[in-house]
């Protein structure tokens, strides 16, 4: 195997030997190994994505089981439990991954949640940060002002909700900018509105292209047919429902709607909205104005 393995990341490893009760992988510099939680019907000479990592015997073994969270990147983990070096924290793998307490930016407590950065210590052995800013830039480098991005809601602030752009940066969403408030660990579409001279990124969760607009609409008949013509959602609807539903704020989800209505695609009732049947449409069908 000539290209280097990354430990700590999902790799394409090669089978190359099945008995009756384990598979073994290729892992290059690391040798050939038993591959944990393989799928069904694997057979000799197939590819597959497996994580890496140590085990507690410092040994590299390959699984194929879901890890929350890989090097370099952002993830929203649980606080399983706290010692002497820090807190513990569940990324999905039997060992689990240490959150030093000189890397929390606020003492961290068992059972919550934070949004933690995954790296490597002195010892090549991988630890968590709360302290995100010590890994993220908050500078705009390669954004511009309109782009579209994927954002991860990291933790909450006087002024807003601070985010993890696109898995390198960090900006702010302003509580002025929002219907509701955000979820912590919460991953969703998001817009650069402003970079500041400073450098500094303000985001919007709201605003929708056209491109994005389109999608949602798209979005919304999809779960009309899945719903054999009818969605228990509508212009009235609470904002934090709609949301969850659809990761849009009510104001956008009600022009979607009334793109919808004005495409005469769908009806609009005070608690649902249905699939218009245009093969029987007259001229006296009701359809429901939808509020401006």
């Amino acid at each position: 195997m000539s290209a280097t393995l990354k430990l700590y990341q999902i790799n394409t490893l090669s089978v190359v030997q099945i008995d009756a009760h384990k598979i073994y992988v290729d892992g290059g510099e690391y040798g050939v190994m038993p591959l944990h939680d393989p799928e069904e019907d694997l057979e000799k000479g197939d590819k597959v994505s497996a994580f890496l990592y140590r085990d507690t015997s410092d040994c590299v073994v390959a699984t194929m089981a879901e890890s929350y969270a890989k090097l370099g990147e952002c993830a929203y983990l649980e606080v399983i439990s706290t010692g002497n070096n820090g807190a513990f924290l569940d990324w999905g793998l039997p060992k689990d991954l240490l959150l030093p307490y000189s890397e929390q930016a606020a003492p961290v407590r068992e059972g919550n949640s934070y949004v933690v950065y995954v790296s490597l210590d002195e010892q090549e052995r991988p630890v968590a940060s709360t302290k995100l800013h010590h890994y993220l830039d908050e500078d705009y480098s390669n954004l511009e002002e309109g782009q579209a991005v994927n954002l991860m809601i990291a933790s909450k602030t006087e002024l807003g909700f601070k985010a993890v752009i696109n898995n390198q940066y960090l900006g702010l969403v302003f509580h002025t900018e929002l219907s509701q408030p955000l979820t912590l660990g919460a991953k969703m579409k998001g817009w650069v509105k402003k970079i500041r001279p400073d450098g500094k990124i303000d985001l919007n969760v709201n605003a929708l292209d056209q491109k994005t607009r389109d999608e949602l609409e798209g979005r919304i008949l999809e779960q009309l047919q899945e719903g054999a013509g009818r969605l228990e959602l509508s212009d009235k609807s609470a904002p934090e429902v709609i949301f969850e539903a659809f990761g849009v704020s009510k104001k956008n989800f009600k022009r979607a709607l009334g793109s919808l209505y004005k495409q005469r695609l769908i009806k609009i009732h005070p608690a649902f909205i249905e699939l218009i049947d245009k093969e029987s449409i007259t001229g006296d069908d009701p359809i429901v104005e939808v509020d401006p």
